[in-house]
Formats: structure tokens, C-alpha cells, sequence
């Protein structure tokens, strides 16, 4: 054999085992025999003092009889060699065994490398070496748990905060439900009435959040039906011989748009039931909200009713109505668009 490449084999040997040795990581080679070969970093991570001891033991030595999720460890590490021999690799989290028995976390790579020629072999265990590379995982597992209990004191916090926000609303509301007792101006008793509406719809907000699994989105679909049917209770005389129609797609919508949304929804069927149908009459109100054609980042919210009609010559964007402009101004507060749709009835859609 040419001196030069001997020399070669012999300096990149020498460096490979200088990295190898030099990693604190645990690197392992094993066959389907058993223990090949290790770095000094496996015997600090399982305690052993000579790398004689280790190459004398067997694989199964270094793992409890079962892993965190409840599988067999040996059955489960089959499927995971397997699978490394398939793929050239697989990477997964494992708990690893030291020699006093205790127990700790690991993050594993294994990689398949084949030895001699295997042309024609199935993927078997067979004429190859796994190279198997462990990091300890202990302090990173430590501070994800400190950290998910730090979220989850967070969020407790926040759910406490929702409930609060929510009782006080309700108080406002109920107050104003008990001073409407002492009014007999109608006009005053139905300004009330609607502050009080307008309340309700945010503190629902508020206890969906509450009730929620997740605190940054509320279920939108939820939420509408719940606050149409408080609306319906609020206008209960008005509301004989009205159909709600609600068609919401499933949609999740986080606080800044559930609260101008459900303030819209609540002021407009609030005037379809004050304005829109005559005592005799009956009729339909509808909520109808959906993703734009071709778009899922944009909504379309449309609130109507087939009664008599908006007014003639009555500008709905400067109107001296409060219900309206405040519509007006929580589409703004959406960045969105509105217009009125030439329709049966009146008929308002929101695009944001």
C-alpha cells in the first residue's frame, strides 16, 4: 500500500478520534451483536469507569423496562433502529439508565452505516453499524417544565382577570337594569336598555374567554349565537313572530375583533327589531358571517332583516342615530368597509 495514503488513513484516524473524543456528547457504535465502541462522554453520562465495563454490557442495561408514554423500551427501540436503518437516520427523545439506577433524560440520533457489501440485502440489521449520538437533555426538560408552569400560573391569572372584567360588566349591567326600574320616560327606559345590550355584548366576550381553552381566540360561531339569543330575551315582546337566521362559518377571532364585531351585530338587530316590523307583521333577521371569495384573510359581516326598509334619504353614515355611528365607528376600528345592500328590507355589509 502507498506510504502517503497509510500516512492519509492514519492522520484522519487521529483526527476523527481527537473529535470524538473531544465531543460531550455520548457516541456509541454498536451491531446487531452488541457494544463496539464508545467515547470517554458515554462513560461519564453512565458512570462507569472503564470502557471494558461498558463494552461487556448489554444494551437493554441502559434502559428502564418502559419509557415515559407507557411503550415496552425494547420493542420500542427495535422499531427505532429500524427505522434509522430504513431512513439512513431517526432522531427521538429517549430516557436513559446509569449504572445506580437512575434515571434521565436524552435526546438521541441514530444513523445507519453500512459495512462490506450488502447489494441485494434487505434493510436489516445485518453488515451494518449504528452510530448512536446522546445528548443529556436534563436542564432543557427542567426549564420547559418551569417554563409550561409559569405559562399555565399565567394563564390562571388571565382567566381570573376575564372573570373579574366579566362580573364587573354585569354589575354595570344590572345596575342599569335597576335604574331603568325608576324611569317612566319610554325614551329613557330604551336608552337604557340599549347601554345595557351593549355591555352584555362585551362582558359575553369576556366569559367565553374565560370558559376558553385558549385565552388569544374566542369561537366566534359561539359567540354570536349566544349573544342573538341574549338580544332576543332583551326585546322579548318585539321578538314575537321573528325568525333568527345565523350562519357563521367556524371561525376563531382573537379579542380586538370578537368585541367591535359583536358591538355591530348587537346594534344592528337591535334596530331590526325596533324598526323594521310592524306589530301585525312577521318576519326574519339575519346574521350571516364568511370568508370573501378566494380570500380566508378577509370577513364579510352581514346583518339584516326583510321589514320595511331603511328610510328614504336617510344617510346611515351621518345619520344623528348613536347605534349607527357607533356601527360606523367600529368599522373603522376594524379597518373594514361598509355599505348598505340593495335588498328586501334593510341589509348592512362589513367587509374587513
Amino acid at each position: 500500500m502507498n506510504i502517503k495514503l497509510i500516512t492519509s488513513l492514519k492522520e484522519s484516524e487521529r483526527k476523527f478520534r481527537s473529535l470524538y473524543e473531544a465531543t460531550s456528547d455520548a457516541v456509541i457504535l454498536l451491531d446487531e451483536k452488541g457494544f463496539i465502541d464508545c467515547n470517554s462522554a458515554t462513560l461519564t453520562m453512565l458512570s462507569l469507569n472503564q470502557k471494558e465495563e461498558f463494552l461487556t454490557r448489554k444494551l437493554t442495561d441502559f434502559y428502564p423496562e418502559y419509557q415515559q408514554n407507557g411503550q415496552p423500551s425494547q420493542q420500542l427501540l427495535k422499531r427505532k433502529i429500524a427505522k434509522a436503518i430504513c431512513k439512513g437516520n431517526n432522531h427521538f427523545e429517549w430516557i436513559i439508565k446509569r449504572t445506580d439506577n437512575s434515571e434521565f433524560p436524552v435526546e438521541v440520533l441514530l444513523t445507519a452505516m453500512k459495512v462490506g457489501d450488502i447489494s441485494g440485502e434487505k434493510k436489516s440489521f445485518k453488515n451494518r453499524v449504528i452510530q448512536a449520538v446522546i445528548r443529556d437533555i436534563t436542564e432543557r426538560k427542567r426549564n420547559e417544565e418551569q417554563i409550561k408552569a409559569s405559562l399555565a400560573e399565567k394563564e390562571v391569572l388571565l382567566k381570573e382577570i376575564h372573570h373579574r372584567v366579566k362580573n364587573n360588566l354585569q354589575v354595570i349591567s344590572s345596575l342599569l337594569r335597576l335604574q331603568s326600574r325608576y324611569i317612566e320616560d319610554e325614551n329613557v327606559m330604551e336608552m337604557l336598555k340599549e347601554s345595557q345590550n351593549r355591555v352584555r355584548s362585551m362582558a359575553l366576550v369576556h366569559e367565553h374567554l374565560y370558559q376558553s381553552k385558549d385565552l388569544s381566540r374566542i369561537d366566534f360561531s359561539e359567540y354570536i349565537r349566544n349573544l342573538a339569543s341574549h338580544i332576543f330575551k332583551a326585546y322579548e315582546v318585539k321578538a314575537r313572530g321573528v325568525k333568527l337566521n345565523v350562519k357563521v362559518v367556524p371561525v376563531f377571532l382573537n379579542i380586538d375583533t370578537v368585541v367591535p364585531c359583536g358591538l355591530i351585530i348587537n346594534e344592528l338587530v337591535s334596530n331590526s327589531f325596533k324598526y323594521a316590523f310592524t306589530e301585525e307583521s312577521l318576519g326574519n333577521i339575519s346574521i350571516d358571517f364568511n370568508y370573501e371569495h378566494n380570500n380566508e384573510n378577509k370577513f364579510i359581516l352581514q346583518v339584516g332583516d326583510n321589514g320595511i326598509g331603511f328610510p328614504e334619504g336617510l344617510d346611515y353614515k351621518n345619520s344623528g342615530s348613536l347605534g349607527l355611528r357607533l356601527v360606523c365607528s367600529l368599522v373603522r376600528q376594524l379597518k373594514g368597509e361598509i355599505e348598505r345592500v340593495n335588498a328586501v328590507g334593510t341589509v348592512f355589509k362589513i367587509t374587513f
